[in-house]
């Protein structure tokens, strides 16, 4: 029998390798898009919308939690109040946060659904930070009780905006929150 994996997908293009290289592992796969730091409903509508035609395209089920950015502002202020510290201007440290919110739900629902394993498209960006993906998500597969798939898969990202470009999926030029779209702007 097939090891079923979640897998949190940030978006179609990096989801297009990450999938293709677990169907040939040999995982049953469904897609997890749970992202609410993505900043303005419209580019989230985008990106939502392309990550339905890939996973059409794929055959693959793909689960959506609403969408609530408030759920991402609420895990910054908690930061904040917590520490005793300002998180905007600590791209780390919102950065941990936020893949702790959304790497958290995934387990979460893994666990639910009887899941063996839970992982995430972000490891296939060369511009997230994988020690950090690494130790939150084991963190969080040994609290939540479901184990954590870390594969670093950054040797397919450009095989992925290869997929994206040949099914025409949408391509975004930042990770989505309000934060770095700024610091794509100052660019």
């Amino acid at each position: 029998m097939k090891k079923k994996i979640l897998i949190h997908s940030c978006c179609a293009p990096c989801s297009t390798f990450v999938y293709k290289a677990l169907l040939d592992d040999g995982f049953a796969l469904s897609g997890f898009f749970y992202n609410p730091n993505i900043h303005g409903v419209k580019e989230y509508r985008r990106r939502l919308e392309s990550m339905k035609r890939w996973a059409k395209i794929e055959k693959i089920r793909i689960i959506i939690p609403e969408y609530d950015i408030k759920d991402y502002f609420e895990s910054l202020l908690k930061y904040e109040r917590e520490h005793h510290r300002a998180i905007e201007r600590d791209k780390k440290r919102r950065c941990a946060v936020c893949f702790a919110l959304r790497l958290r739900l995934t387990a979460e629902f893994a666990k639910k659904k009887k899941y063996d394993f839970f992982t995430t498209t972000l490891l296939v960006s060369p511009y997230q930070n994988q020690s950090l993906l690494w130790q939150i998500g084991s963190d969080i597969g040994a609290e939540v009780g479901v184990d954590f798939y870390f594969r670093d898969f950054r040797k397919g990202y450009l095989a992925s905006r290869h997929l994206a470009r040949t099914n025409k999926l949408y391509q975004q030029n930042y990770c989505g929150c309000v934060y770095s779209l700024d610091e794509k702007g100052r660019e």
